[in-house]
């Protein structure tokens, strides 16, 4: 018996609502501890830096709850899925920048 059966398969929508909710926790179900840990880290220091930059920093880690692989899935993410979290991100700085001027 060597696999851990605390880690399940989780859905990429179902880890992505969990990560709306609390940070992070939708990485842990996947069964990414670290990268869960260092979101819910991130994301606390996002919002008590000041509230924007911890709701881009939510975002991206929602974004990485739906985008990303679980430890028991083979794969990798699609280009597609990819280019659109580039393209978000780069919206939000061009937003950012032109809300400034």
């Amino acid at each position: 018996m060597s696999e851990n059966p605390a880690i399940k398969s989780v859905p990429n929508s179902f880890a992505a609502i969990m990560t709306m909710m609390l940070p992070g926790l939708g990485q842990m179900l996947k069964g990414q501890i670290m990268p869960g840990i260092f979101w819910a880290l991130a994301v606390g220091f996002g919002y008590f830096s000041y509230f924007w930059p911890g709701l881009v920093i939510h975002t991206f880690c929602i974004l990485d709850a739906a985008l990303s692989k679980g430890e028991d899935s083979e794969g990798k993410t699609s280009t597609t899925a990819k280019l659109l979290v580039l393209a978000l991100a780069l919206g939000l700085i061009a937003y950012t920048y032109l809300r400034n001027f």
